[in-house]
């Protein structure tokens, strides 16, 4: 449990009104014998002798206009003086409303609790939640308040400040544990799968049987050893291949994919690592650094002026098993500054399908906070009309074994239509995998595709070469012949 004594009681007053400030402070400031009604209140509602011991006092810091109170943030920030909680008026003339104040706030400070003080309703709760995405740091407060709902608010809310941070400490150190721990058991993993080696050997020497198995058992642990110390030593990096829009040939979008270059093997095909990967666990600390990577490498991009699209980010079956799956995907999103609406999680049907409800509820949690869902390899799983309506998506991906004959097998063709006018039954975009050829694209262009992903375009790009490619495409009308020519000779030349 936390100490009340420590609680951050760093309140700022938001509101072009002197008078509510005053009030707010005749609330929430020092107790004295000028406070008896407010004092009558809290023995009626306490008992008269907790009130000292329950209400405690807070640090009030005052701005009288949106532009004010950002400011206000900034400098806390900077200082690591922050505020617990910001009392809002939705209505400030002249300058920024409430509203987009408190949007300008979360982007500095994405912890500030949030009461939105207002006598009259500009915005429905379904607006706000709309334009603000953080309903469980929003409350409103209605004009004129009562001086004990003002006094329960800010107790409340700023305790709650205080767990929620006392919570995080928690957890880093309890990941800094683990890290270690990790560190101690891949040593001891790579002693004891040298040792196996060795003795291996040894005994193919004198002319003992090993197996099959028992080769491939060792060979896997040690993949898996080579492949947890990957990640700690850098060597995982993320590749990014362009989504195409079928009409236009405009990138979209990207798909981020992890790539592991070992310093004495080279690359490892994504076919080797991340089965081993999803065997050991080891999927859930990759899919987190893919996650984190995108994000940072988008927002990366965007402030050196290039032109960014969205990015969508594989999770495997292991990490939407994570109890606090949704949350560590808003952590990443909030650590990164990146815009949900930019980020694209894809699913296989089965991940969906292992454990429906739990997967729904926490997809329908980040929908609702803007991320975008999309199932992969579709048509691979179960496909069908009645389930895709269960599910909380956006798009789907056809798989690739769908597109390879497309324009020569007629069949094929007409699976391909078949998947085009479900989604569009269900409002849902569909994105064509694994497109190589000219036909192909032509086949899915006839039956209105929206967007395609394969290597007709481009090979999955690393990220110095993915930002020319963005560069670039901002100068072009479309994603011309001449263009795939040169990053074809690129991928050779790798």
């Amino acid at each position: 449990m936390f100490s009340e004594d420590h609680c951050n009681r760093r309140i700022l007053l938001v509101d072009d009104n002197p008078a509510i400030h005053e009030n707010f402070r005749r609330i929430l400031g020092r107790v004295d014998d000028a406070t008896s009604a407010l004092n009558e209140h809290e023995n009626a509602l306490f008992g008269e002798a907790r009130v000292s011991a329950v209400r405690p006092e807070f640090q009030l810091d005052s701005a009288f206009q949106g532009e004010e109170a950002v400011e206000l943030v900034r400098r806390s920030v900077e200082s690591g003086a922050r505020y617990a909680l910001a009392f809002v008026d939705t209505r400030m003339p002249p300058g920024i409303d409430g509203v987009e104040t408190i949007a300008r706030i979360w982007k500095l400070d994405p912890q500030v609790q949030v009461v939105i003080c207002t006598a009259f309703s500009d915005y429905s709760w379904h607006d706000l939640n709309g334009r603000l995405r953080r309903s469980d740091q929003l409350l409103i407060l209605k004009k004129p308040f009562d001086s004990i709902e003002v006094m329960q608010l800010a107790a409340s809310l700023s305790q709650k400040w205080h767990v929620a941070r006392e919570e995080q400490r928690r957890i880093d150190a309890l990941e800094r544990r683990i890290a270690e721990r990790g560190k101690e058991l891949q040593a001891l993993q790579l002693r004891n799968a040298e040792v196996d080696e060795a003795s291996g050997h040894i005994r193919n020497t004198a002319g003992s049987a090993v197996t099959h198995e028992q080769k491939s058992k060792r060979w896997n642990v040690l993949k898996q050893a080579a492949l947890r110390g990957a990640l700690q030593a850098g060597q995982i990096g993320v590749h990014y291949q362009p989504v195409v829009a079928v009409k236009g040939h405009r990138i979209v979008s990207l798909e981020a994919l992890a790539r592991w270059h070992h310093p004495q093997l080279g690359e490892i095909p994504p076919g080797e690592f991340i089965p081993v990967a999803e065997r050991t666990g080891l999927i859930v600390p990759l899919g987190q650094f893919v996650l984190r990577s995108a994000c940072e490498q988008v927002m990366r991009w965007e402030q050196e002026g290039v032109p960014t699209v969205g990015v969508a980010v594989n999770v495997s079956p292991a990490q939407l098993e994570v109890e606090n799956f949704a949350e560590q995907v808003r952590r990443i999103l909030r650590d990164t500054g990146m815009p949900p609406h930019k980020l694209a999680l894809e699913l296989t049907e089965s991940t969906f399908i292992a454990n429906l409800p739990r997967h729904t509820q926490t997809l329908e949690q980040l929908r609702a906070a803007g991320v975008r869902v999309q199932i992969d390899d579709f048509g691979t799983g179960y496909s069908s009309l009645a389930y895709l309506r269960r599910l909380p998506i956006d798009a789907i991906k056809i798989d690739r074994s769908f597109v390879r004959q497309l324009g020569v097998d007629a069949t094929d063709e007409a699976i391909v239509a078949a998947i085009m006018a479900m989604a569009r039954s269900l409002r849902l975009t569909v994105i064509a995998e694994g497109v190589e050829t000219a036909l192909q694209l032509d086949a899915l262009a006839r039956h209105d595709c929206e967007a395609a992903q394969g290597f007709y375009f481009s090979r999955p790009l690393e990220p110095e070469r993915c930002r020319q490619l963005l560069l670039d495409m901002s100068e072009r009308p479309s994603f011309t012949d001449t263009l795939r020519i040169q990053l074809a000779d690129v991928a050779r030349a790798g």
